[in-house]
């Protein structure tokens, strides 16, 4: 357990060191955000998921999982939405919903995949994750740009992501039995690397854009909420179901789901609360701060599942 722990915390510090990197470049280079979030979003997240999908083993009960994860994310997104309007009128429960769908799942967890279960995992995580991300650029979005989009302009921009096509050609080129070429699979693994690079840098740099961070904690309270609890409890209980009931899946998806289920805020969410208006610097300071508790959660949960499963 103290190996896994160390594995872990050594895998996470270069992470915050990117983040960092991201901040000084924000503050002192002539750094364009939009950018880079264009080239890791449209360019290199459709190279890393349809080598993903392509390299996979495939199980059929594989297939199970991102519908899983889309039914939580939603529910968990409509239930945080519904019980921020409780708590304001205005559009802090937007930003509240919108956050809550998801997770920093790919830029943070994908690097704890790889340490941990290594590169033939990665087809499998991002196919979990599927549901999360059709999520966060669909109803999440609907729910943060309320009053300004309807369900059919969520879905329209679903469509336009490159990632979902690439996920669903390199399925069916998985399912079709096709080899991948050894010189993809190296220049894929180097997409990995810069994914993950400018992923996190993009946080910093977001941060670093902002005039302030407004530190309101009763909004950081129910943004950490569905993060840090909600989620955590979905991931558990659905490692116990399984266990107990099921015994479907492995200890790999056990620990994927954990790790979708305790990462930080998502760090595309400062963009999005930006373009939305939705109170943009307190989004900042919430995504860093839910990123500085990340270190201890996603090492704490998966010694947790440590103890409860074989």
């Amino acid at each position: 357990m103290t190996d896994l722990l160390i594995l872990l915390i050594a895998n996470l510090i270069p992470l915050y060191i990117l983040v960092a990197l991201g901040y000084i470049s924000g503050k002192f280079l002539d750094v364009n955000l939009k950018s880079i979030a264009l080239i890791a979003i449209y360019i290199l997240a459709p190279i890393v998921n349809f080598g993903a999908l392509a390299k996979m083993e495939f199980n059929p009960e594989y297939i199970a999982l991102p519908i899983i994860l889309f039914i939580a994310s939603a529910c968990i997104g409509l239930a945080s939405y519904r019980i921020s309007q409780s708590i304001w009128k205005n559009n802090r429960a937007n930003l509240v919903g919108m956050s809550s769908v998801t997770g920093n799942t790919m830029y943070f967890g994908l690097p704890v995949v790889l340490a941990l279960l290594g590169p033939e995992w990665a087809g499998v995580y991002a196919l979990l994750n599927l549901g999360t991300f059709l999520n966060e650029t669909g109803l999440g979005y609907f729910l943060g740009a309320r009053g300004h989009t309807t369900i059919k302009g969520a879905v329209i921009k679903v469509l336009k992501f490159p990632v979902i096509h690439a996920i669903w050609i390199g399925f069916l080129y998985n399912l079709l039995g096709f080899g991948l070429p050894e010189t993809f699979t190296r220049y894929w693994e180097y997409a990995i690397g810069a994914w993950v690079f400018l992923g996190m840098m993009t946080i910093g740099i977001a941060l670093a854009q902002q005039t302030k961070l407004e530190i309101d904690w009763k909004l950081i309270t129910n943004l950490l909420v569905p993060k840090f609890i909600v989620w955590p409890i979905f991931g558990f209980l659905f490692v116990l179901t399984d266990l107990h009931f099921f015994n479907i899946f492995h200890k790999e998806i056990y620990q994927m789901v954990i790790i979708i289920s305790s990462v930080p805020l998502a760090g595309n969410l400062v963009a999005y609360a930006t373009t939305l208006n939705l109170h943009p610097e307190r989004a900042a300071a919430a995504v860093l701060i839910s990123t500085i508790m990340a270190i201890a959660t996603v090492p704490c949960t998966l010694l947790l599942l440590e103890l409860i499963s074989p």
